[in-house]
């Protein structure tokens, strides 16, 4: 499924891009769907304040949403996926998290630098994260940036501020993840990432999909976490 540069980016870096992953009309399918659930969980936000990291007229983090609707869980599960993961992991893959990712113009803040595993400790600690555009990302509406082969540095202890967890306050400046509509960004779970501020005047709309291998458990109650497993043997496990 990936290139020989692909797994070397993936490899020395800790990402890659996938420019083209999807087509406008199958995103357009998936973000109607999407959109459903983040307008909910937008109201539930206006009407209670925060909740978590997510923030009313903000950012809002609306999770599980493969678990609420078939049609979302067979993109997640897809041939394409299965493949992808698989080759990454080297094992039988488990969907271990997904969560859409509105930024709204409002947001004015960077959400600071972090690994995914800063907010779950995972055993083991790498997974992959693919970063999908559900329109296009960009420097205005608040793209993410990444700190290219700050996965090499294992998992690194986060701090807990007013926006989210960080795990680095230094001066490199990292590299922007500009994407269009339907392109994806994979990525290591351990790698620095955060995202710019919106100033434009849409949401700025993406689709986090985490994959880790079937056998993973929590990395500090050695609980197993019992995920969909969605490949096995390198094909997917739907049809």
């Amino acid at each position: 499924m990936i290139t020989v540069e692909q797994q070397r980016q993936f490899d020395e870096q800790g990402f890659f891009l996938l420019p083209d992953a999807f087509p406008a009309t199958e995103i357009d399918a998936l973000r109607a769907r999407i959109d459903h659930f983040a307008a909910a969980h937008e109201q539930q936000l206006l009407e209670h304040g925060k909740e978590g990291i997510s923030r009313p007229k903000e950012i809002s983090f609306t999770a599980h949403l493969a678990a609420k609707d078939p049609e979302i869980m067979k993109f997640v599960a897809q041939e394409r996926f299965a493949q992808l993961t698989s080759d990454l992991l080297r094992d039988d893959v488990s969907l271990y998290w997904d969560q859409s990712v509105y930024k709204k113009p409002e947001a004015k803040r960077d959400f600071p630098w972090h690994q995914d595993t800063g907010y779950t400790l995972t055993d083991p600690a790498e997974y992959i994260t693919c970063w999908l555009a559900l329109d296009d990302v960009t420097l205005e509406n608040g793209c993410i940036w990444v700190i290219p082969a700050s996965h090499k540095q294992g998992v690194i202890e986060h701090t807990d501020t007013e926006i989210g967890k960080q795990c680095y306050f230094g001066s490199d400046p990292g590299v922007p993840v500009p994407l269009q509509k339907g392109g994806m960004v994979v990525f290591n779970s351990l790698l620095f990432h955060r995202s710019g501020p919106n100033t434009s005047s849409t949401v700025r709309k993406g689709y986090v999909i985490q994959y880790s291998v079937a056998h993973a458990r929590h990395g500090v109650t050695g609980e197993p976490f019992n995920r969909v497993v969605i490949a096995r043997g390198g094909q997917t496990t739907f049809a």
